[in-house]
């Protein structure tokens, strides 16, 4: 029994199509074109709602499962619990940005491509770690009773964004992400 592990990395293959979104929108913006601002802002508002304030706790709870009674990876899973401390920090600086972008503030846009272009990079990176190192070990290790006792902790939200019932604010963005 691994769902939890497929559900994590589905959840990654959903956030690979938001931040291709992101990118595509990243390099209008480097080129002068325009770009879809209130889109950009949602993809970010959806970041902050479902993978930091969801996805990664979820991932924590297994982290922290597998490190009290294995070390394989060990110092691998704690700089990943570390960058699931950082990634809000980051989300929330971008949104920030889009806001005062969205507000009329002037701002650099180079700035703002810049760091759009960091958190892509650094989003992906993440999910790379996880996905090469953390999941195959994890899933190589825990049986069907770890992954019982595991599920027994946590409580399963539906993404807003991927899931069955589309949230209505994301409902434009899903059609832009995927079509």
């Amino acid at each position: 029994m691994k769902p939890i592990i497929d559900k994590l990395h589905d959840d990654h293959i959903n956030f690979i199509k938001l931040l291709e979104f992101l990118e595509t929108q990243k390099n209008l913006l480097k080129s002068c074109q325009q770009i879809d601002i209130e889109s950009i802002l949602d993809a970010i508002q959806y970041m902050k709602e479902y993978p930091d304030l969801v996805h990664h706790p979820l991932e924590n709870v297994v982290f922290k499962y597998f490190l009290a009674d294995h070390d394989e990876v060990c110092d691998e899973l704690k700089a990943l619990l570390q960058e699931h401390d950082e990634l809000p920090v980051l989300t929330d600086k971008l949104m920030e940005m889009l806001q005062s972008a969205l507000a009329a503030v002037p701002q650099k846009r180079e700035e703002l491509c810049r760091y759009l272009e960091e958190y892509i990079v650094i989003q992906k990176e993440h999910m790379n770690k996880e996905e090469s190192l953390a999941y195959p070990t994890i899933k190589s290790v825990l049986n069907d009773h770890d992954w019982e006792n595991i599920s027994s902790e946590l409580e399963f939200i539906k993404d807003p964004l991927f899931g069955n019932n589309v949230k209505k604010s994301y409902q434009a963005l899903l059609q832009k992400v995927i079509g």
